[in-house]
Formats: structure tokens, C-alpha cells, sequence
């Protein structure tokens, strides 16, 4: 029952974020490949004929028409036939960046760079079998 709803749950995500395009158009590519190579002898070709866009195949034609609108060709609220944008400049004026005080990090006095007194071992002792 749970198996039955998260695959439910799995292709309704996957519509609405439109991965069944992408599907539709991956097989559409990976028949036309095969076949427009095949037709034509030779995988440039087959290639060529497949990714230029003017030899569209009809599951081609599905993924285009299950796209929808592009976010850019959306119409934008408009207002007699203009566009208005109304830009609120005043509360970014209020706003003050400033590095936090010394206080907050402070740096204690014993915290300072080791030196060694000697140079180490070259190479390391070994220990004994003892």
C-alpha cells in the first residue's frame, strides 16, 4: 500500500516539474538517432538530422506541445499597456553592515605561535623489541 502511494507521490513530483517532458523528448532523440542513422548510413549524419531541430519526429511534436509557456514568453501584469514597477527604496536605507565588536572574539594573550627549541630526529627512533 505505502509502495503504491510513494510511486503516486514520485510521478506527480515528477509532472510537476515537468521531468516527463525531458523523458518524452530523451526517447524521442534516442529513436530518431537510431533510425535517422540507419536511413542516412552514417552516425555523423544520423546525428546531424537529429539535433538540428528541422526534422522533428511526432514524439518531438508531443514533448514541444507538453512543455507549456515558457517562463520568459509569460505575459506580465500589465496596466494601459504599460508595465509598472513600483521599487520600494526606503527601508534598504535603514539598513547598517558593520563588523561585530572586539568583544565578541576576543583574543587571549597565551595564545601564541610554539616555536621549537630543537630540531626533530632525523629519521624517527625506532622503537625496541623489549
Amino acid at each position: 500500500m505505502f509502495a503504491a502511494a510513494r510511486w503516486i507521490m514520485v510521478l506527480g513530483l515528477m509532472v510537476s516539474i515537468g521531468l516527463h517532458t525531458v523523458v518524452i523528448q530523451s526517447a524521442a532523440w534516442a529513436g530518431m538517432l537510431v533510425s535517422y542513422s540507419l536511413e542516412k548510413g552514417s552516425v555523423a549524419q544520423g546525428v546531424s538530422e537529429t539535433f538540428d531541430g528541422a526534422h522533428p519526429c511526432p514524439l518531438c511534436k508531443l514533448a514541444k506541445s507538453t512543455e507549456g509557456t515558457p517562463a520568459d514568453e509569460k505575459q506580465a501584469p500589465k496596466a494601459d499597456g504599460k508595465l509598472k514597477l513600483h521599487l520600494i527604496a526606503d527601508a534598504a536605507s535603514n539598513i547598517v553592515i558593520s563588523a561585530p565588536p572586539p568583544s565578541v572574539y576576543p583574543v587571549r594573550a597565551e595564545a601564541k605561535l610554539h616555536v621549537l627549541s630543537h630540531t626533530p630526529d632525523t629519521p624517527p627512533p625506532r622503537r625496541s623489541l623489549a
